[in-house]
């Protein structure tokens, strides 16, 4: 979600070059600051010298108040005002800068006049700044709607650099692109949104990826996960956009960090479009706080868009959890809003496409291929051993899979590097425009696909404890067992998962709570040799014997019923490796299978020593086949170093798919002293 240092250096470059001088769309020095706000606060109490100006002036603020303009839902917009709980003002913008009255945050009336007045500045410009009605074209064109009047016949003013800058990206439409759940970055976790600004001439000669794009985003340069986690989740973070050429994000995404790319082309007016980009000129000044879980990327692209189509009425249709996902579908939402949507697949995602299309011949040379250690090998004569296979499909996929091992930081010998030239070589010498093959992307879902962030679930079994009933609520956002289109694929991103259950006999108790668990099941194989890895943070329901234990032996105490529960706080981590034959067309057809090691604390005073921790084992088997998935699990844990009896515990689900938003579950849980077998009905929301 955040571009590196030369990403911002490179956009720096293009923009000062776009707009004829250097103009940092992100930042500005201390003191060019201290200049600004100070200019700002003057001009937003102009009194203009000329009787003419001054009687004009008056009669705009008369007007604008007669019209009661400050209360205009496309001024409450463009000034990104919110209504407070005691039903009050407030921006959230926190730049004082982007105020010209010193109340302008809380007050629309207020920083209405004075930014009326503020264009009819007529003294000089210091060379470091520019004039009020250029520095805010999109309140310009508010203003100019309303009060019918033009305000540059008063200044004479001419906006040189806005309008370089403006015609440097010569917009004509936008799109809105949506990058796939990223696992190895926190930050990435939901997807991510962003916006395309979209040329006629790059869309004429197919070079779509020399236009602009415009991201929202934390400037988080502290990356220590507790802080990142605590600043993120509170607003600790200053949020701003930033204006870079498409292809960086396309390179970081699709090559990089191999997740797919769908863009939804957004229809909007000549006129709305104009107002866009406008009021991106005005977001150069604006910084907000950032929440990684509601004012994030996709609320302010969403408000964004709502000043430019005020009658979409985006934000008043969202909950408390705002993520990517949830925002691609409510713009699909709107009749003919989206009219145009295409997938810009991963480098992986190419590679894979095009396994799966291979027949067995062609894979075999292809895996011979990208042997590229191999010293000894022939490549001319080795494909002249396979005169039927489709040579351009093999090294297409060859040629893509050593970029795709050099991205992910694979150091190639001299050798290595030959051998790709020559490869390159062999592909340019094979005729014809059309390819011999046709690729698919069906094992891509489109992010709109996807269930429901929310979940609550009523279910009922039997354990050894007694029958009880069970209700759950989950937070967001995905488990393993929910269905995998449009998810993270082969993963779990779980957020306050919580269970209540009422055993017989007893109250009602809170069993389980998940702050956090994240689950990463990513395929490990000779191209992408991928870690997967698993944390887990909350706490759990232990039963304990009332028996005493040290180190296995049992001291018997006669009762009936010798076992009772307890909650316990937990924390686990594991690394591993999973396994699935993902390049077969019917992939995957025997499942995917996980084994991980890691550890796991927990700590409660019914423990031996007031806590326990040790090394574990686990074993993860999934298999989905139409509506019905199965997820079996076993785990080893070793306590005996914390002075307690070690455990195996295992697991088998069943679930069945009604819909998107429907779920059956049949669960069978096995541990030391418990073992239970649950029913539950799930519905997501």
């Amino acid at each position: 979600m955040f571009g590196s240092k030369l990403n911002r250096f490179l956009v720096c470059i293009l923009l000062s070059i776009a707009a004829g001088k250097l103009h940092d769309l992100n930042a500005d020095p201390l003191t060019l600051y201290a200049l600004d706000l100070q200019k700002a606060r003057e001009w937003g109490q102009f009194q203009p010298n000329s009787s003419t100006n001054l009687n004009r002036l008056t009669e705009l603020l008369l007007l604008s108040d007669e019209l009661r303009l400050y209360e205009d839902f496309a001024w409450i917009q463009l000034l990104h005002y919110e209504k407070t709980g005691a039903g009050e003002y407030k921006s959230a913008v926190k730049s004082e800068r982007f105020f010209f009255d010193p109340k302008g945050k809380v007050n629309p009336r207020a920083e209405l006049q004075a930014t009326i007045r503020s264009f009819f500045v007529t003294e000089e410009i210091p060379v470091e700044l520019i004039h009020p009605l250029c520095s805010y074209p999109a309140r310009y064109l508010f203003l100019k709607k309303h009060l019918h009047f033009e305000f540059f016949d008063i200044s004479k003013v001419r906006c040189e650099r806005y309008e370089n800058w403006k015609n440097s990206l010569n917009v004509n439409s936008v799109t809105l692109v949506f990058a796939s759940h990223y696992l190895q970055s926190p930050a990435s976790f939901f997807g991510h949104t962003l916006l395309k600004l979209n040329q006629n001439k790059n869309a004429n000669s197919q070079t779509e990826l020399l236009d602009y794009g415009v991201n929202y985003a934390a400037d988080a340069r502290n990356y220590n996960p507790i802080s990142y986690a605590y600043l993120g989740l509170t607003g600790g973070y200053q949020g701003r956009f930033y204006l870079f050429p498409y292809f960086l994000k396309v390179n970081e995404y699709n090559d990089l960090e191999n997740r797919d790319l769908w863009e939804y082309k957004i229809g909007l007016s000549e006129e709305e479009t104009n107002i866009l980009i406008s009021h991106l000129w005005e977001l150069s000044r604006a910084e907000f706080n950032y929440y990684f879980l509601n004012k994030n990327c996709s609320y302010q692209l969403l408000d964004w868009l709502e000043i430019a189509k005020p009658n979409l009425d985006l934000k008043s249709n969202l909950g408390v959890v705002i993520s990517p996902v949830e925002t691609i579908k409510l713009l699909l939402s709107k009749n003919e809003l989206i009219f145009d949507k295409q997938i810009r697949p991963s480098l992986y995602s190419e590679i894979k496409s095009k396994l799966i299309e291979m027949n067995g011949e062609e894979k075999e040379l292809f895996w011979k291929l990208t042997d590229f250690t191999n010293n000894h090998l022939d490549t001319d004569s080795l494909i002249r051993n396979f005169p039927k296979i489709r040579s351009d499909l093999v090294l297409d996929a060859t040629l893509e899979t050593y970029r795709y091992q050099k991205n992910r930081g694979i150091e190639f010998p001299e050798s290595a590097k030959q051998k790709y030239k020559q490869l390159l070589k062999m592909r340019s010498q094979i005729p014809g425009e059309n390819l011999s093959y046709k690729l698919s992307f069906d094992f891509v879902t489109p992010p709109e696909s996807s269930h429901p962030m929310g979940r609550v679930s009523l279910g009922g079994g039997y354990s050894n404890l007694g029958s009880f009933l069970e209700w759950k609520y989950r937070f967001a956002y995905h488990d393993l067992l929910n269905s995998s289109m449009g998810s993270p694929p082969n993963g779990e991103l779980v957020f306050l998962d919580g269970t209540v259950r009422n055993y017989e006999g007893k109250k009602p108790e809170l069993t389980s709570f998940s702050l956090m668990r994240i689950l990463s099941l990513h395929p490990y194989n000779f191209i992408s040799k991928q870690l997967s890895y698993l944390v887990d943070f909350g706490w759990q329901t232990v039963v304990f014997s009332k028996e005493k234990e040290l180190f296995g032996q049992v001291r018997p105490v006669e009762e009936l019923n010798p076992y009772y529960r307890k909650q316990v706080s937990n924390f686990e981590a594991a690394f591993g490796y999973t396994f699935a034959d993902e390049f077969s067309k019917f992939a995957p057809r025997f499942g995917m299978i996980s084994v991980l090691a890691g550890s796991k604390f927990q700590s409660n005073p019914s423990f031996e020593t007031g806590a326990r921790i040790g090394p574990n084992i686990q074993t993860i088997y999934q298999k989905e086949f139409g509506n019905w998935k199965f997820l079996g699990s076993v785990v080893a844990q070793h306590y005996a170093f914390s002075r307690n009896p070690n455990t195996v515990t295992g697991s088998l689900k069943l679930r069945y798919l009604f819909s998107d938003t429907a779920e059956l579950r049949l669960e069978l849980f096995s541990e030391r002293f418990y073992r239970e077998l649950n029913l539950s009905f799930h519905y997501l929301f």
